[in-house]
């Protein structure tokens, strides 16, 4: 008779090779692999249920909800028109301030992949009204999202589950990855600077202040004006709420759900535009990873890595290391899921700081390695290339891993000080 355990590792590997070689979408090859473990009898239906964590769905859903909603009314094109009279429409400067709103709204929304698109869309439309090439614009915003990822409990996918497992608070999570975070951007935008300074001091930009004003392209002043205060009221929200018992997937839903009833007609093709392929590739991925955890195999895996995680400085570099490059050539998603599974089982769990901080890290850093290693490099690539600006694999991979092993190693030396402290 064939081993659980054996059949378990099968489906999980089957699903990571399909989503890998391309064969299939996540959402299809994960939602199989549920199906065979539930035909195979691996899993009850039960169990299922149990293994998904329902808060982290509802934080990616009111999240997403409230960021489309944004941007249909014009708030992302209103803080460009911003950022480009702010820097006076010079190019290098406007890089700088395209990076830090981006990491900025990265960290209390979560939603990478609307915020990198609204975000490169505007910077395209911006950089055609002043006839600049958008391309090292948006390069710098999609580095900056995926990099900022790793900043709070609710900038990304990794850190939501990570922060949802461990139980943190926002300001919690903060405190732990404040350092790394800082230290990952100003290495990112030194880069940034070194790569594209010659390039963008040579342009010469049709204006010097944009040619329309901010409030133009505010589509509903009173949906704008609704929505920025609720939008507020929801960061203020993750950061208090847990003081008072309100897990951030509540306040994300209820903030999503009081901008649609003000939205009236507009909520509709809002709630079409959800990401609901992520959604329910998060609620598979999470199962797929229960079925490893039941039969045994994460605790293998745990036994396995325990004596190499145990010393702090070998432990931060072997998991960042690992973390950032995997993540730069596959979804960094079901990598994290299957670590969280594990270092929940060493030990000394509430000691490891040092683990959670470098897999936080890692597989945020790495999302810059390839196009595929992040929805939000598909999703903006994409993009751009549908206005007739190219960014081929090659080209991203020969930039994206620079910057991935540049701020990678600059993360490293914090985390080591951090552990050796």
């Amino acid at each position: 008779m064939i081993s659980p355990k054996l059949v378990a590792i099968t489906v999980f590997l089957g699903v990571y090779i399909l989503i890998m070689l391309g064969l299939r979408e996540l959402t299809v090859a994960s939602m199989a692999g549920v199906t065979l473990l539930l035909l195979l009898g691996l899993l009850s239906w039960e169990e299922v249920w149990h293994f998904i964590e329902f808060d982290v769905l509802a934080l990616l859903i009111g999240v997403m909800i409230v960021m489309r909603l944004m941007g249909q009314v014009g708030f992302f094109r209103w803080l460009g028109i911003h950022i480009a009279n702010l820097a006076k429409c010079d190019p290098l400067k406007m890089m700088v301030f395209f990076v830090l709103i981006s990491a900025l709204l990265t960290g209390f929304a979560g939603a990478t992949v609307v915020i990198a698109l609204a975000m490169s869309l505007v910077a395209m439309d911006i950089a055609d009204m002043l006839e600049l090439d958008p391309r090292p614009f948006v390069i710098a915003i999609v580095f900056s999202v995926n990099v900022s990822g790793m900043s709070t409990s609710v900038s990304s996918l990794p850190t939501i589950l990570i922060a949802s497992r461990l139980g943190m608070t926002f300001w919690e999570f903060c405190a732990m990855m404040w350092a790394p975070t800082l230290a990952s951007l100003g290495a990112l935008l030194a880069l940034l600077m070194a790569t594209y300074r010659a390039e963008l001091s040579r342009a010469k930009p049709r204006f010097r202040r944009m040619p329309i004003s901010p409030s133009s392209v505010i589509t509903d002043r009173r949906i704008f004006t609704v929505s920025l205060v609720l939008f507020v009221g929801m960061m203020v929200g993750f950061a208090v709420g847990p003081s008072f018992g309100i897990k951030p997937g509540a306040i994300a839903v209820i903030t999503a759900s009081i901008m649609l009833l003000v939205a009236g007609k507009r909520a509709e093709p809002v709630i079409r535009e959800v990401d609901w392929e992520t959604v329910i590739s998060v609620a598979c991925l999470l199962v797929l990873v229960g079925a490893l955890q039941k039969h045994g195999v994460i605790a293998d895996l745990a036994a396995v890595m325990a004596p190499y995680l145990a010393h702090e400085l070998t432990g931060t570099t072997l998991v960042l290391w690992l973390s950032a490059l995997i993540s730069a050539f596959i979804d960094n998603v079901p990598f994290t899921m299957t670590m969280i599974s594990t270092f929940s089982l060493l030990d000394d769990e509430e000691g490891a700081e040092h683990i959670w901080r470098a897999l936080a890290a890692g597989t945020c850093l790495g999302g810059n390695g390839t196009i595929i290693a992040s929805y939000a490099n598909i999703v903006v690539v994409r993009a751009v290339s549908r206005k007739g600006y190219r960014i081929g694999p090659k080209s991203f991979l020969k930039t994206g891993m620079k910057f991935v092993l540049f701020t990678t190693a600059v993360t490293n030396l914090v985390l080591l000080a951090l552990a050796a402290s």
